[in-house]
């Protein structure tokens, strides 16, 4: 009776001890792939996007300073260019290159996601990456009953992190492959109602750690005749990262953005023209020349004013030592007279 009791028990306590252990496991491997990423907080970044879908490349860099963010999308035969400031509760925002229009938009507004600005730790760890989002938010927190496994994924020894989201977000399964002791998130799942999200890192350049040096982003959702279709299809190929210590002061300003001569600077926020781009700083009317040519302008003639003064001095100077030979001259032949 007594060796009944015990085993009865120890059925009862086993799941719970290893759900437990498994939670435990469950959330280092997340911390640790967590940690890996925001190792570094000033760096400088250049990546290259293939859009599948469309068949479109572009090329990508970034600055980040401690959550300040100036982001190109380099100009291309697919892209006009764009460029974007992300700072603390505001977006500066150019359209393209060319655009003569600098908008200034709140960090929250539905404006800012055109911008097309957000923290780079990211690739690779979520699918959908936004200038709200953070790292933290790629993983799945506080789920009940976490599930860890052993596994060869490639030629590797690795933990597979799974967990399931309850009605309120599809019923969603996540599985994340985790290569420990660097905490590389291989490979990231997520089935869904709303479709599935399958994220493949490759971290084969050891140059650009903590980054992957490529990523397969894929996602497709369910139509109304049950097949799948193809939503999002990104290859990021990274090439080059440089960690900093810290940018210059211009970096994260409105200069940085480098608008045309006359942009026009309307901030949204207060729905008001603040004024136009003169090249150096926002000024109340358009200007014909930028305030570098004017100075450049303004310094060549006073230049060439005193370039007129030493000239008449030394002519000056050179009529009154030729007088003064002549009287010399004069002189020496009056005394000998």
């Amino acid at each position: 009776m007594y060796r009944f009791a015990l085993c009865l028990g120890l059925i009862v306590v086993l799941p719970t001890i290893c759900c437990a252990n498994d939670d435990a496991k469950a959330i280092a491997l997340l911390k640790g792939v967590e940690r890996e990423r925001l190792k570094y907080d000033c760096f400088h970044i250049r990546y290259e996007e293939y859009r599948a879908e469309t068949g479109q490349t572009s090329e990508q860099i970034v600055d980040y300073e401690r959550g300040k963010i100036r982001k190109e999308h380099l100009p291309s035969e697919f892209f006009r260019g764009m460029k974007s400031i992300l700072l603390e509760d505001v977006v500066y925002y150019m359209g393209t290159y060319d655009a003569k229009h600098v908008a200034i938009v709140p960090h929250q507004s539905i404006n800012a996601y055109g911008a097309g600005v957000y923290d780079p730790r990211m690739l690779g760890l979520i699918d959908m990456m936004s200038h709200k989002g953070d790292v933290g938010d790629c993983f799945p927190r506080n789920r009940p009953n976490y599930s860890v496994s052993r596994k060869i994924f490639e030629g590797h020894s690795i933990y597979v992190v799974e967990c399931q989201d309850d009605e309120r977000n599809g019923f969603a399964r996540w599985m994340l492959y985790i290569k420990e002791p660097d905490f590389h998130l291989l490979r990231k799942t997520v089935e869904a109602e709303w479709g599935k999200v399958r994220i493949d890192n490759d971290y084969s350049n050891h140059e650009f750690l903590p980054f992957p040096t490529k990523v397969h982003i894929y996602r497709v959702a369910p139509q109304d005749d049950g097949e799948d279709v193809v939503v999002f299809d990104r290859y990021f190929t990274v090439k080059d990262v440089q960690i900093k210590k810290s940018f210059p002061s211009e970096t994260f300003t409105l200069a940085a953005l480098n608008p045309p001569l006359n942009s026009d600077v309307v901030d949204y926020r207060i729905d008001r023209v603040l004024g136009y781009w003169d090249g150096e700083k926002i000024v109340d009317d358009p200007v014909s020349i930028s305030a570098q040519e004017l100075r450049e302008l303004m310094e060549g003639r006073k230049e060439s004013t005193v370039s007129k003064a030493v000239r008449y001095s030394l002519t000056g100077i050179g009529v009154i030592m030729i007088l003064y030979a002549l009287f010399s001259m004069y002189r020496k032949r009056r005394l000998k007279e």
